[in-house]
């Protein structure tokens, strides 16, 4: 029985290193992929200590960190660090069906839509004084001013 042809790239073509550590293949808000790669660093230890790759009993994996080209901001996922991406993204592709205001994210969206709710607008209000605030962050902000 002959074995199947090996799917090697045709000469000339280009390939794309394989992803090795540190390396990501993200898709930014368009939908557009794009390589991102980490840099993973390892403290050296005294003469004698475990080596890279080697962990006492006990000790935990080290963590990888996904850092933000924009804004240098560090996350524990690639996952966490595509969801912050969208906050330096000028798309905001949740429009509000009652007023044509347009949100970068969904729950975004669904905090305004309070607003358009009968009496569910400003639910929060202040045991100091009668205001009354859409969010508990803005009441927060206001109860600091007393």
């Amino acid at each position: 029985m002959d074995s199947p042809p090996s799917k090697a790239a045709p000469p000339g073509s280009p390939v794309s290193p394989p992803p090795g550590p540190g390396r990501f293949l993200l898709i930014d808000a368009n939908g557009v992929p794009y390589t991102y790669t980490a840099l993973v660093q390892d403290e050296p230890g005294p003469a004698g200590e475990a080596g890279r790759g080697e962990r006492g009993p006990g000790c935990a994996p080290p963590r990888k960190r996904h850092g933000c080209p924009e804004c240098g901001r560090v996350f524990d996922s690639a996952l966490r660090l595509q969801s912050h991406r969208v906050s330096h993204s000028e798309l905001k592709p949740f429009v509000c069906g009652a007023c044509g205001k347009a949100f970068k994210r969904s729950s975004h969206l669904s905090r305004h839509r309070a607003v358009h709710q009968p009496g569910g607008s400003r639910c929060h209000a202040c045991p100091l004084c009668p205001q009354r605030f859409r969010d508990a962050g803005e009441l927060a902000q206001h109860f600091g001013g007393h």
